[in-house]
């Protein structure tokens, strides 16, 4: 039997660059693909009809793969929910609305009038998909990159069936690969500091009387700034802090966290500013790309090569032409982050604070080089030392090399994929 997976495109070069390695590994493995391009909506879901039509005839399977709930509302319009009666001149509406235009029914869900499971992999933490979540398909696979965040799905949405964890992957440009003393780029970091639009999350402060939350904002900022100059103990998770030890009622309690999900992004932010800090100030030259780097009060040190943003795919050459890739983690206290696989397969070698998840898959020093945020003091020392001794740092990057290629990159995803929910 014919297995046809769907794909989303058309809304984000990351995840577009994350679903055509994903296709390539599938299709490796035999699998058709039809690809859903966001950028064409009606052309794309009368193809999508006529495909499945055409597949259900021949009594072929059909699975959505997607990340962060593209094409979760996808709909027929009402009253059509047989592939025989789907016809090439019905025109159907885009993604975004879910009742046809001067009708007060309901559309049909694509994903549940024709039972195709969709899996959904979420990049980021689940907070930031209230919405959809909710309105998910009943036929959702949710995949979260961090273990708490797949508590998080289960105690807060109960409507999801199905929920796995699957990390981030990596993506290798290429195959030959400069040894690390001619590489050009002493230290990379690539990523935005979104500390300086996060002022638009802050909500009214005062809406939320079961919460301090000016004390609660303070109190991880605090955290946060400890964890820059020295030792501390206490770590923010998803929920931690919010409706402990209450009588909140659980609904209440998510609808606190979404509103107080800046904090995060605020404390993410000013931590991967400060991890570049210390470098720079300490005399070493980080090469940065993504917005927000340039509005920082030390931005004009000569030790930040800030060179603006740029799309996902092109971030790759310049981790090709890296000695140290640094990473700070979005906050996956028990996941990871792609930049970490996407510079070991660089073959850089690999700078990250630590999580339980890279605690368990790796060994500092022999795959990557890892730390804990309360010990940032000790970074500047950590990369001199890797500069010093770049045999060491060469072996390194090639352990991480072996490592990430072996594990870590979207085939090694897809072949879970197809083990767990593809059979």
């Amino acid at each position: 039997m014919q297995t046809t997976i769907i794909y989303i495109t058309g809304v984000y070069d990351t995840l577009d660059l994350f679903t055509q390695e994903l296709k390539n590994a599938f299709e490796s493995m035999g699998y058709a693909s039809f690809t859903y391009d966001a950028r064409l909506e009606e052309v794309s879901k009368q193809a999508l009809i006529e495909c499945i039509g055409d597949g259900a005839k021949k009594d072929q399977r059909f699975f959505c793969v997607t990340f962060n709930n593209l094409g979760y509302n996808l709909s027929l319009p009402a009253g059509m929910t047989g592939a025989g009666m789907l016809l090439k001149q019905d025109i159907f509406q885009g993604t975004g609305g879910s009742k046809r235009e001067g009708s007060t029914e309901k559309e049909p869900n694509l994903w549940e009038t024709y039972e195709i499971p969709y899996i959904n992999i979420l990049m980021d933490h689940p907070f930031h998909y209230e919405k959809p979540l909710r309105l998910a398909p009943e036929t959702s696979v949710v995949l979260c990159t961090d273990r708490n965040h797949v508590k998080y799905i289960r105690r807060y949405f109960k409507n999801i069936r199905q929920v796995d964890f699957l990390p981030h992957a990596g993506v290798e440009l290429g195959n030959r690969h400069k040894l690390l003393a001619e590489r050009g780029i002493d230290v990379l970091y690539a990523g935005a500091l979104p500390i300086y639009t996060v002022a638009k999350m802050i909500p009214d402060l005062s809406s939320i009387p079961e919460v301090d939350g000016q004390q609660m904002a303070g109190d991880v900022l605090a955290e946060r700034g400890e964890a820059a100059q020295g030792p501390g103990s206490r770590q923010t998770q998803g929920d931690q802090g919010v409706g402990q030890g209450s009588d909140i009622p659980d609904k209440r309690v998510q609808e606190i966290i979404v509103q107080m999900r800046f904090i995060d992004s605020y404390a993410t932010s000013f931590f991967r500013e400060q991890a570049v800090r210390i470098l720079v100030e300490n005399g070493i030259r980080v090469t940065a790309y993504g917005t927000g780097w340039d509005q920082c009060e030390w931005s004009g040190s000569p030790y930040l090569d800030y060179r603006g943003k740029v799309l996902a795919p092109e971030i790759l050459p310049f981790m090709n032409d890296a000695k140290i890739v640094l990473n700070t983690m979005t906050w996956f206290k028990a996941g990871a982050h792609d930049r970490i696989f996407n510079g070991m397969l660089a073959k850089a070698v690999v700078v990250t604070d630590d999580s339980t998840y890279l605690r368990r898959e790796f060994t500092d020093g022999r795959e990557l080089v890892m730390f804990r945020r309360q010990e940032l003091g000790t970074l500047p020392e950590r990369v001199f030392d890797l500069f010093g001794h770049l045999e060491q740092a060469q072996e390194i990057a090639d352990c991480g090399y072996l490592a990430a290629q072996e594990n870590h990159t979207w085939k090694s995803r897809a072949e879970y994929l197809k083990e767990c929910f593809l059979t």
